[in-house]
């Protein structure tokens, strides 16, 4: 058919005939009409790319399908593609184009640090840049902590304004979702430059594609964005709240989502920078020739070779050299990126113009880039924390032969940023890796990764004092190693079979009480990891009970290094401790038991964990924070120094610790007090605590919850229950010993 919108639906008629009958279809009849309305709305030209073909497999992880913005699909999005050809000149042009990435993240029931984590990651110092004059009055643009902006201009946004409104919204439950979109522009450089002054303008762009969205979605959007400048393409973070101007949830369609966002976002692009020349493109595809990354060239090349042979003809007059009329690739950029792949060791010449390229030179590729960068980011935190050290590009846990080191190395955080899934990566439990820049006690600056769902990811920040260690089992898969090579009641070896008895029966000696809650919470701690371990393959079920529930399970011999490996796949078993959030000097000052107290015994005894206190710089900044720590402990009557003929000896008072404990949990709750106007009540064994899980509050000895009621307050340690109750009423009684049994059974001391 010559013309795509001279379209009539027709049916075939019974007997074979050359003509065909129209088909009136009543305006109430919704089956086939609604699935040919589908196939011309795919036929339409969305985000400038045309598809008329139904995908052979059904498209999977849309948000949702039926959500806003299919209507700005059906009208059509993006700039048209293909060239444009000036008539005077014939000249070739195309739209701009761009990167989008957008991930949907589940607010409910999830840890409140998931969106306070990632602001404060898009906010880390050296992403943006600002405008500062030299000494000869010329300017500069230096690195700077990312600016936090919104819709207006020139007003300023705070994070926790923002974070506050997506916790209080329905009701205290909170935001179901949020919408985190990461914005590359393909001239994300020169569109940086447009201000007359020389500081980067991403701002204007984003304005422009959210107020876009916003009419293509029919609701005004709570937004913040974040420039960032510190990789070569300069590009935007933007956290959208998942609700509508009138305070209900906010479902965007999987298609607009997918491909709406870039279409508008390359319609804003052409606007302002006009359509870009074939001449230009291929300047830019010269310069990418010797380039250490991934390039255009480069997934050509990928496409263009003999898969079983990994050869590629660049001969003129081969197939793979005749480019199709919309291309800007030609043979003499091909032929100059393998030449400089051949220099890497990443391919060989056959013959003049066959090439044969190495096997994953692609992920090679994308290793360099992600070397090169990694080594820009540790000398930019050197630079910040003023210290040079030798570099470990490797993970820190790792020793000179690539192998796991068997010795711990504690660290000072001197950078902490998102993994490099920029935390976009959809299959990581609350918002990606997380990677530590650590100065460590081994006398390197390393690197270290861990998921931002663990103690440590969440809660530490730059200062903050971390132990990295080899990845071991957790504590209920050391109770299912113990229990599967163990023996039975009869003596009888187990051969690695487990069973419900064996795990009820495999708790400390003190743990069950009168309620039963300690037990549940054992047996269905260890249900649930075995079920982990059931989907994951790590472990098979042997049998089930009438009910379809596993009673039985078996355990392979090498459990513990397919569980280690689950962990670490999963960012959580990355040997990654936090050991105090505070940093050095903060802990020399603070009132409550802080790292360097209880760690003071084990220092004084030459080290921790055989390291020496002279070993690096930091070690050495470590031994002077103990001495000036210990001195602090002698003045305030926690610990005696005595002197005898032979040499002198450090007495700690008995029970130390707790006394601080108690200190610096008074000296919280007393700055609450005054912050809340609202007493502070002490949780007493047998009291029923009951309230709202307010806030999270950092203490020298661990974190806190604060449960609010309307004239009082209690905090209490902080544990699991919190946060899937964040916002909302929990209740809990004080057991004898210190424990609360909360409302979901989980316990735990609350320290005083």
């Amino acid at each position: 058919m010559s013309d795509e919108d001279d379209f009539r639906l027709r049916a075939k008629a019974r007997k074979t005939s050359s003509r065909s009958a129209e088909v009136n279809i009543p305006a109430n009849y919704k089956g086939f009409f609604q699935e040919a309305r589908i196939a011309l709305v795919r036929g339409k030209a969305v985000s400038g790319r045309r598809t008329l073909t139904v995908p052979s497999k059904p498209r999977t992880g849309r948000f949702n399908a039926r959500g806003r913005g299919r209507a700005a699909l059906e009208r059509g999005i993006g700039p048209k593609q293909g060239w444009r050809i000036h008539r005077a000149t014939g000249d070739r042009y195309r739209a701009r184009r761009a990167i989008v990435k957008v991930r949907v993240v589940k607010l409910r029931n999830a840890k409140s640090s998931v969106s306070r984590g990632h602001l404060a990651y898009l906010q880390r110092e050296g992403v943006g840049v600002e405008r500062a004059e030299r000494l000869d009055g010329s300017a500069e643009l230096t690195p700077t902590r990312g600016q936090l902006y919104g819709p207006d201009e020139g007003v300023e946004i705070d994070g926790r304004d923002f974070v506050a409104r997506s916790q209080e919204s329905f009701d205290g439950r909170g935001d179901p979702h949020q919408f985190r979109i990461m914005i590359s522009p393909e001239d994300g450089a020169e569109l940086a430059r447009v201000n007359r002054d020389g500081t980067p303008n991403l701002k204007d762009t984003t304005r422009a594609l959210m107020a876009q969205m916003e009419e293509d979605l029919g609701t005004r959007l709570d937004w913040v964005a974040v420039d960032h400048f510190d990789t070569a393409h300069p590009h935007t973070h933007i956290i959208a709240r998942g609700v509508t101007h009138d305070g209900k949830g906010l479902n965007i369609a999987g298609e607009y989502i997918s491909r709406g966002i870039r279409g508008r976002l390359e319609e804003e692009l052409t606007r302002e920078l006009g359509w870009k020349s074939e001449l230009a493109i291929q300047q830019e595809m010269k310069r990418e020739m010797k380039a250490m990354r991934v390039t255009q060239a480069d997934k050509h090349i990928a496409d263009g070779m003999d898969k079983l042979t990994n050869t590629i003809d660049l001969r003129a007059g081969s197939a793979v050299a005749t480019f199709a009329a919309n291309s800007s690739m030609n043979r003499h950029i091909l032929i100059g990126r393998m030449r400089h792949l051949k220099s890497m060791g990443l391919a060989t010449q056959i013959e003049s113009g066959r090439w044969h390229i190495e096997n994953d030179a692609l992920k090679t590729l994308g290793q360099i880039e992600r070397r090169e960068q990694l080594n820009k980011d540790i000398h930019a935190a050197m630079k910040r924390a003023n210290i040079k050290r030798p570099v470990r590009l490797h993970d820190g846990r790792q020793s000179y032969d690539g192998g796991l080191s068997t010795h711990r190395v504690i660290g000072r955080v001197i950078a902490k940023t998102h993994g490099y899934d920029e935390g976009m990566d959809a299959s990581q439990n609350g918002g990606g890796r997380v990677r530590f820049i650590i100065d460590g006690s081994d006398g390197y600056v390393s690197t270290v990764e861990t998921s931002m769902d663990t103690r440590a990811g969440e809660a530490a920040k730059v200062g903050s004092i971390i132990e990295v260690s080899p990845p071991s089992l957790r504590k209920v898969d050391r109770n299912i190693q113990a229990i599967a090579t163990g023996k039975d009641y009869h003596g009888k070896p187990r051969n690695g079979l487990i069973g419900n008895y064996a795990i009820a029966t495999s708790g400390p000696d003190d743990w069950m009480d009168g309620s039963g809650s300690r037990g549940a919470a054992h047996m269905r701690a260890h249900r649930l990891r075995l079920a982990t371990l059931v989907k994951a393959g790590v472990v098979q079920v042997v049998s089930k009970d009438k009910d379809g529930d596993p009673n039985e399970w078996h355990v392979p011999e090498d459990f513990e290094e397919k569980a280690i490996a689950l962990d670490m796949k999963q960012g959580r078993a990355s040997g990654v401790k936090l050991l105090s959030v505070q940093d050095l000097e903060a802990q020399l000052a603070s009132p409550g038991a802080t790292w360097l107290d209880r760690s003071q015994v084990s220092w004084g005894r030459s080290g921790l964990g055989g390291m020496s206190s002279k070993s690096s710089a930091f070690a050495k900044e470590l031994d002077t924070a103990f001495q000036q720590r210990r001195t602090w402990l002698i003045e305030r009557g926690y610990a005696e120094l005595r002197q005898d003929e032979q040499k002198a000896s450090i007495i700690y008072k008995r029970g130390y610790l707790k006394a601080l404990e108690t200190e610096g949990f008074d000296a919280a709750t007393e700055k609450l007090e005054s912050i809340t106007d609202k007493a502070h009540v002490a949780a007493q064994t047998g009291r029923l605590i009951e309230g709202t899980v307010a806030q999270k509050y950092e203490l020298p000895h661990g974190p806190h919850a604060m449960i609010e009621t309307q004239r009082a307050f209690y905090l209490v340690p902080w544990e699991s229950a919190h946060a899937q109750k964040w916002g909302n009423r929990i209740k809990g009684r004080v057991l004898s010993g210190g424990s609360i049994d909360w409302e979901t059974g989980r316990t735990r001391g609350i320290g005083r």
